[in-house]
């Protein structure tokens, strides 16, 4: 594992140090929803520990843990374990390899959809974002 200024890599699953797999360290994405994505993290890597999800071989995980590093070449090294609306499906995947019922999937697009209004609305105006009250309207399908 190299440790950089800004985050350890590699990570498989953006989660489990592929030559130590008892090792896990969360929540190193950034840009995220962190109580969900911590949460189906967690409950993956306690099927992990349990031996109920196996990993695959240290090369496969670290090809994939690579593979992860280099999906956005153009970016600086600090924005790889960005995820912005890419977390929702990491949050499903996840799920799936537990064979967890997720929990928020019924919701899951509509918190993807609160996420990208949330982010949009951040960057027109950054000091009143937080003051703004969201609300589905389920007529509108929209927040």
């Amino acid at each position: 594992m190299i440790e950089t200024d800004v985050l350890p890599r590699p990570l498989y699953k953006f989660l489990i140090n592929p030559k130590y797999p008892s090792m896990a360290l969360f929540n190193q994405c950034c840009y995220i929803a962190p109580f969900p994505f911590s949460e189906y993290q967690s409950l993956y890597f306690r099927e992990v520990l349990l031996g109920n999800v196996a990993l695959p071989s240290y090369e496969n995980m670290m090809e994939e843990a690579q593979a992860l590093l280099n999906r956005k070449p153009d970016q600086p090294l600090k924005y790889q374990y960005a995820l912005h609306l890419e977390q929702f499906t990491y949050n499903k995947q996840l799920a799936d390899l537990t064979s967890t019922e997720c929990v928020l999937e019924n919701d899951m697009d509509k918190l993807s959809e609160l996420y990208d209004v949330v982010r949009k609305d951040r960057g027109k105006q950054p000091s009143k974002y937080r003051n703004k009250e969201y609300a589905y309207c389920p007529k509108e399908g929209a927040f």
